[in-house]
């Protein structure tokens, strides 16, 4: 991809597109999947035909009718099929209102992100629902196909707002009762919250037979402190602050950061979920490709 279309597709120059349906077509067309089958893969059945019945057939698969009729043996044969229902959980708590250079904050990359996501879903027929949450959850949205259901998502996408604490491992569950069968979660969060709670509530998920994807949304500031000088930290949720000098802390902080994303990509790999980088400052054509490149990696290993 040409760098023209590297810098269209840059997140703080999207954020200023007022139509959040044109911004999600621009980064679903960057990323050249439109043309493929969705990244939420999973394993459905539709009836393709019958065959005579084979020694090792699964015997559930008979078709007795048939056999009542004829006195003979068939088995009914599948074919595998992807449509899964699939929920966006976007992180709105107060955390997610940090502002970078650029001027976009975390909350409208999130935005953005699930945006096209469902439109690439619903372009491509299948189901997208949508939960947003902070300290509880405030917007439901059922999985459902169809433009009208996407410009009612989309319209909820671009007026959303944050405010309130951080409960993600309740906005997790919440999405993931929505689905009604099984399906797929999109999480969209900076992760800042109860670890316990939030890996505990995506165990929870992978053992109803959900499928789990974590965007992790972190601004520039947030990974890299200055190089010198006082710095001030806010706690967007409790207003808390504090004061101190970079390079007292800055090794620290790099290395407190560190592990803490080190931590989330390791329990990912051991849940089998996909953990994405979705920083405010990666072009989010980039975050789609690297989303379906890890996906497929971790559909291949699993067979």
């Amino acid at each position: 991809m040409g760098s023209s279309s590297t810098l269209a597709l840059d997140p703080a120059l999207l954020a200023r597109i007022a139509d959040l349906e044109l911004a999600a077509r621009l980064i679903v067309e960057g990323t050249r999947l439109g043309a493929h089958r969705s990244p939420f893969t999973g394993s459905g059945a539709e009836f393709q035909q019958m065959r005579p019945y084979l020694p090792g057939d699964d015997l559930k698969h008979l078709d007795w009718k048939h056999y009542a009729r004829t006195d003979r043996l068939f088995t009914r044969v599948y074919r595998e099929t992807t449509e899964w229902p699939v929920m966006l959980a976007v992180d709105a708590s107060r955390s997610m209102t940090l502002s970078t250079t650029s001027g976009v904050t975390k909350l409208r990359v999130g935005a953005l992100l699930a945006a096209a996501l469902a439109y690439l879903l619903v372009q491509q027929g299948e189901a997208v629902g949508l939960v947003a949450h902070a300290d509880q959850p405030r917007l439901q949205l059922p999985p459902r196909t169809g433009r009208p259901h996407l410009v009612r998502l989309l319209g909820q996408l671009d007026r959303l707002e944050p405010g309130g604490g951080t409960a993600l491992g309740r906005g997790i569950r919440t999405a993931a009762t929505r689905l009604g069968r099984r399906g797929f979660v999109a999480v969209v969060s900076d992760l800042f919250g109860d670890d316990e709670d939030t890996a505990s509530a995506v165990r929870e998920v992978r053992r109803m037979g959900h499928e789990v994807v974590l965007f992790h949304v972190l601004a520039p500031e947030e990974r890299t402190l200055p190089t010198g000088g006082d710095v001030a930290f806010e706690d967007l949720e409790t207003g808390e602050r504090l004061v101190t000098s970079v390079p007292a802390i800055r090794e620290a902080y790099a290395g407190r950061l560190a592990a803490f994303i080190a931590q989330w990509q390791a329990f990912a790999a051991s849940e089998g979920v996909t953990f994405v980088e979705a920083h405010t400052d990666r072009p989010l054509d980039a975050v789609l490709r690297a989303f379906s490149q890890q996906r497929a990696a971790l559909a291949g290993g699993a067979r």
